[in-house]
């Protein structure tokens, strides 16, 4: 490949500027006529947002169209199945995806491989590919042949209150994969920065050097050293996912240093929803000194990461996070801020459910509106979820054990119609309970925020109420008696929220 690098143009600078591309995915072989393409409205709160879908042709292919401005990261999406690539302003890829026969995740999808064809070895996903190939290669070799890898116990020592303790399912000692070898990894980032030395992409000449930076993270890295080195004096790269993973290395435990050091201050300015205070308070690091930029970038992706844990309350940080999204200096980071704000705020008890296609087992378009009158109980379930099978079953239960208190309606996320009404016959059958299949599953997912499934919510009159409930095996019943009980004694029906 090294011969083939030599002599290669430099890339045109039309990449910085939005622009058409094209992908056509030979589909064949899949059980499903729709390919979709999603796109990262960013890289830190990796919201996807849909660019196109394409049918399936007689010849087992789609073509997919959309713009991208720079290098943009983008996911293809079969059935269940979904890959990550790059497209450019011009790009025109001929992609194969395969299975790559890995095991289902809890929310249903599966990872695909990727082949491209008729395509230039300076192409960004080519030279991705066989970067990372090569330094999990090294990875590998480094792991089986240096005698400092391995797994080795570390001894915890902490200063007396200086740190939050143990879980009690944590050992008396932290098992972590120390720094590979330094006497390795120098010779060959060396070699690495040789091989790709005629490559003049600038994208990638700083995904190289971020993957480079990657691997001299450890236990024992001089913070210091890997931040002058790698990020220091360089331009924030929102694209890189190499980048995003530094930061979060380097600045990981920010937050909760502001917790222990300064406990009073952040949460004065995170109740007053002063982001400039917060921003300035993080700045106390010496990294982010003299940086607003890169100080405010870390601030929010800080809270963003921690906005669930003790250190701070969360409606405190969707504060600050709107604070941002509206004010901010920096457009990249409104953009941000906005969708981690998103991200927080979709299916908040006190919101309405997000719009869904939905059909009966006949294809017949079910109105949404007409499910969602009064209490109700939406579960979300699908037929390869093998768990999913013991909870609907006993949902089904309480609604026939509750007549009337709250209504059940059931939506399948099955790929196909067919799969739908097969998992909705191996059911129990009731007239308490009303079945409907979602018909862009995976948009509904997405909007959703479904990481899992089986998935419950209680609604009243179409506005959320819990968010998610909690399962049957895990108290749904009481919530379904305390409607009938409401009900048995003349009250206005509703369920409760948090």
């Amino acid at each position: 490949m090294k011969n083939l690098l030599t002599g290669l143009v430099l890339l045109s600078a039309l990449w910085l500027h939005a622009g058409p591309y094209t992908i056509i995915v030979n589909a064949r072989g899949f059980d499903s006529d729709i390919v979709s393409l999603y796109r990262y409205a960013d890289l830190f709160s990796n919201r996807m947002v849909l660019v196109a879908r394409g049918i399936v042709d007689s010849t087992g292919k789609a073509t997919l169209e959309g713009e991208a401005e720079g290098t943009q990261k983008v996911q293809l999406r079969i059935g269940e199945r979904h890959a990550d690539l790059y497209v450019r302003r011009g790009s025109v890829l001929h992609v194969t995806p395969y299975d790559l026969g890995t095991a289902r995740s809890l929310n249903g999808t599966t990872r695909m491989g990727i082949e491209f064809s008729e395509v230039s070895l300076l192409d960004v996903n080519i030279l991705v590919g066989d970067l990372n190939e090569r330094i999990d290669a090294f990875i590998a070799e480094d792991l089986a042949t240096d005698q400092a890898a391995g797994m080795q116990a570390l001894d915890i020592h902490r200063e007396s209150g200086a740190a939050k303790p143990d879980s009690t399912t944590r050992p008396p000692t932290l098992f972590v994969t120390p720094m590979l070898s330094k006497a390795r990894v120098d010779p060959f980032a060396q070699k690495l920065r040789r091989f790709y030395a005629d490559v003049e992409d600038p994208w990638f000449a700083h995904y190289l050097n971020n993957s480079i930076a990657g691997l001299q993270v450890g236990p024992r890295v001089n913070e210091r050293t890997l931040f002058e080195t790698y990020v220091q004096g360089r331009p924030v790269q929102y694209d890189d996912p190499e980048y995003i993973r530094l930061i979060r290395t380097l600045f990981g435990e920010s937050l909760d240093r502001l917790h222990r050091d300064k406990a009073d201050s952040l949460n004065t300015a995170l109740s007053g929803g002063d982001a400039g205070a917060l921003r300035h308070l993080f700045q106390g690091n010496d990294f982010l000194r003299t940086d607003d930029r890169l100080a405010e970038l870390v601030m929010m992706d800080q809270l963003y990461l921690n906005h669930a844990s003790r250190l701070v309350d969360r409606s405190a940080v969707e504060g600050i996070l709107a604070a941002v999204a509206g004010n901010s200096a920096y457009p990249e980071h409104r953009t941000i801020a906005a969708n981690m704000s998103w991200d927080l705020t979709a299916m908040r008890v006190g919101t309405s459910l997000p719009a869904m296609r939905l059909e009966d087992e006949h294809g017949r378009t079910v109105e949404q509106a007409d499910l969602l009158k009064g209490p109700v109980c939406v579960a979300f379930t699908a037929g390869w979820c093998t768990y999913c099978v013991a909870e609907i079953g006993s949902v089904i239960k309480l609604a026939e054990e509750h007549k009337g208190a709250i209504k059940v309606v059931v939506i399948g996320l099955d790929h196909t119609l067919e799969a739908f009404k097969a998992a909705k016959k191996n059911m129990p059958t009731s007239p308490h309970v009303t079945w409907s299949h979602a018909v862009a599953e995976q948009q509904l997912r997405e909007d959703l925020r479904l990481r899992s499934l089986p998935m419950f919510y209680l609604l009243n009159d179409a506005i959320l109420a819990r968010s998610p409930a909690p399962l049957p095996s895990r108290g749904l019943g009481e919530l379904f008696f305390k409607a009938k009980t409401e009900m048995e004694h003349g009250q206005r029906l509703k369920v409760w929220d948090d």
